[in-house]
């Protein structure tokens, strides 16, 4: 039943969520969202403050707004129904079985992967995680995989704003990030050799979008000392074919682009 009155307050909230929205990856201003929404810039500010503490606003390096993770994990039951998890799970549950080992499903949000399916492990030791959880993408196999697949300003872009922080003794940043990301895009997988944990490797690989472009990854993970090298580069031929598969049930039938 419906009041009849409605929150001003929550409209401009929403307005302001879909400016951010509407802005795309490049992100935007505290500024720009106040004559978006024609409001003093210390009204937006107010509205914004309230938005990055509750996660559904992120600010980048740069002081650009971006859509936050928590609208990802609000809206979990919708992801139930997503088509791409939909098309991938089968195939998710299938690598587990041939793998033995922890799977996840990840899309890109602004610099960092957010892990929005998992498919467990049965073995005792197994790898700490939720969905909804966020990692950097120069570290991880799935960040990398995409990095690598991304037209070359998005990547740039990406790479210019983020933190490169080293987690780990392993963790390759600069020039070595960069010939790392080329090898990548030559063998279509990539391997996080515990470059974002210690005692962790995993391999990833990318899902393809109808235009081509990486819309998400896919990477199994284990503890190193059951997971060596040689290990991802066997998984890596299975999940490159089920990648594929899981493009063309979401519509993607031809070839990554070439605009590098």
């Amino acid at each position: 039943m419906k009041s009849g009155s409605k929150s001003s307050s929550v409209d401009k909230a929403f307005e302001l969520i879909g400016a951010v929205s509407a802005a795309g990856r490049n992100g935007i201003t505290l500024r720009e969202l106040a004559g978006r929404a024609n409001v003093a810039v210390s009204t937006a500010h107010r509205y914004i403050t309230s938005l990055l503490e509750l996660g559904v606003l992120e600010r980048d390096a740069a002081g650009a707004y971006h859509l936050g993770v928590s609208l990802i994990t609000l809206a979990g039951r919708y992801l139930e129904e997503d088509g791409l998890r939909a098309a991938a799970r089968p195939y998710l549950t299938e690598l587990v079985e041939l793998s033995g080992e922890t799977v996840h499903l990840g899309i890109r949000v602004g610099d960092q992967i957010v892990y929005v399916d998992k498919v467990e492990s049965a073995k005792s030791v197994r790898l700490v995680s939720h969905i909804g959880s966020r990692v950097p993408m120069h570290c991880t196999s799935m960040g990398k995989v995409i990095l690598a697949l991304l037209d070359t300003a998005t990547t740039e872009a990406i790479l210019a704003a983020a933190v490169q922080e080293r987690r780990t003794p392993h963790t390759l940043t600069g020039q070595d990030l960069l010939a790392e990301l080329d090898r990548v895009r030559r063998q279509g997988f990539a391997i996080d050799d515990e470059e974002n944990e210690e005692g962790v490797r995993c391999v990833g690989v990318p899902i393809l979008n109808t235009e081509g472009s990486p819309v998400a990854a896919f990477s199994v993970s284990a503890p190193a000392t059951r997971f060596s090298v040689a290990d991802c580069h066997r998984i890596a031929s299975t999940a490159i074919t089920m990648a594929a598969d899981i493009g063309r049930r979401i519509g993607y039938t031809g070839t990554p682009k070439k605009e590098r």
